[in-house]
């Protein structure tokens, strides 16, 4: 376990500097007001105050009956991942192998030895099923057949595997709804975690498995950068949107999410929304949905940035792939960037209601329901 730690550390410790750039976001942060969330089936009279502690998110869409609850999906997708290198042969021993170990099964049908190296390796199942990260390892692959070894007793590791299932399951039920919109997803996590999580540097933790993963952050909502971002990619690739963690090595080093939505890409900061670094503590929405252009401004080098995962992969097969593909320019959110007061959210008409800088008015901006 320690050896494979400490491959998975070398591969996320190239971003544990996003701390030095605490001071810097600071300055960034802008005032708004905290958020709650209210489900999409509610249709109580609200009304929406401004105030520096709460603002309540309109939701006036009548239905019928309340939106089924979201259940824990042991088998996420990302079709980034496909259109790069990964092989729907590949997804399926991947989805063999999750549901090998999510009942303690000591082998599963693999297709292939490529596919048996993605499958186990750390990194690919740190970002994809993060209770199994250096806990269950390959144990060899013949005829078809891939052997598993579990790292730490069996027993322990289902328990912990299934608490992990459950606070997955609460997190997203608490933070979206099943019938929200894709928007409606990225905007409930994001508020979620930024309210939720604490930053914590590598130094002042012990380098393990549980203190140290996107599983550690998940669990205990602390982390770095690097980890927020795996961890709200996780979350959004929970619930159908497709994300991976991003990060750049030459100016800032840093990590963050990129994000697709409607067919276009954006760039999204949990680290840097953290409501802790926020002067009053309310909701950010500078890093919410950002472009490339934003981004380069907030002092990252987005140029030379790359997608984590598929870039660990395509230099271990000798694969160059085009991350021009992956850019940021659409500007529909830009507004809420511009040191905004958020007043909150009408899910029925799909709108932001937020109050500009040295303003009094309040604005809305609509978003497109997916």
């Amino acid at each position: 376990m320690k050896k494979t730690l400490s491959m998975l550390l070398i591969f996320v410790l190239a971003f544990s500097g996003c701390a030095k750039t605490e001071s810097a976001k600071d300055s960034r942060t802008t005032d708004a007001t905290e958020t709650k969330i209210e489900s999409k089936e509610e249709t109580s009279e609200s009304t929406t105050e401004a105030t520096t502690t709460e603002t309540t998110v309109e939701t006036t869409k009548e239905t019928t009956e309340a939106p089924a609850p979201i259940e824990f999906n042991p088998h996420v997708y990302s079709k980034i991942l496909s259109d790069e290198f990964v092989k729907e042969e590949w997804w399926e021993s991947l989805y063999n192998m999750i549901d090998a170990i999510r009942t303690g099964e000591d082998s599963f049908k693999c297709s292939d030895e490529d596919a048996y190296a993605w499958c186990t390796d750390s990194v690919t199942t740190s970002e994809l099923f993060p209770p199994a990260c250096t806990l269950v390892e390959g144990d060899g692959f013949e005829n078809g057949i891939a052997k598993l070894k579990y790292t730490m007793d069996k027993e322990e590791f289902l328990k912990k595997e299934k608490a992990f299932e459950e606070e997955i399951t609460r997190m997203l039920n608490e933070a979206v709804r099943s019938d929200y919109s894709d928007f409606e997803k990225i905007f409930g996590l994001y508020d979620y975690m930024t309210k939720e999580c604490v930053y914590q540097h590598i130094s002042d933790q012990n380098e393990t498995f549980d203190t140290f993963s996107t599983y550690a952050c998940l669990m205990s909502k602390n982390g770095i950068c690097t980890e927020f971002a795996g961890a709200y990619a996780y979350l959004l690739l929970q619930v159908g949107v497709d994300a991976l963690e991003i990060g750049e090595q030459t100016q800032m080093c840093h990590a963050w999410t990129y994000v697709s939505l409607n067919g276009q890409g954006y760039h999204v900061d949990v680290t840097w929304g953290l409501r802790e670094s926020s002067p009053d503590g309310s909701l950010v929405l500078k890093y919410l949905l950002e472009t490339d252009d934003e981004r380069i401004a907030d002092g990252m080098d987005v140029p030379n940035a790359d997608l984590s995962l598929v870039n660990y992969w395509c230099l271990i097969h000798n694969k160059e792939y085009d991350m021009s593909k992956y850019r940021a320019t659409d500007t529909t959110f830009t507004p809420l960037h511009n040191e905004v007061s958020f007043e909150g959210i009408d899910m029925e008409n799909n709108a932001i209601k937020y109050i500009p800088m040295h303003g009094s008015n309040e604005w809305t901006l609509t978003y497109e329901e997916q």
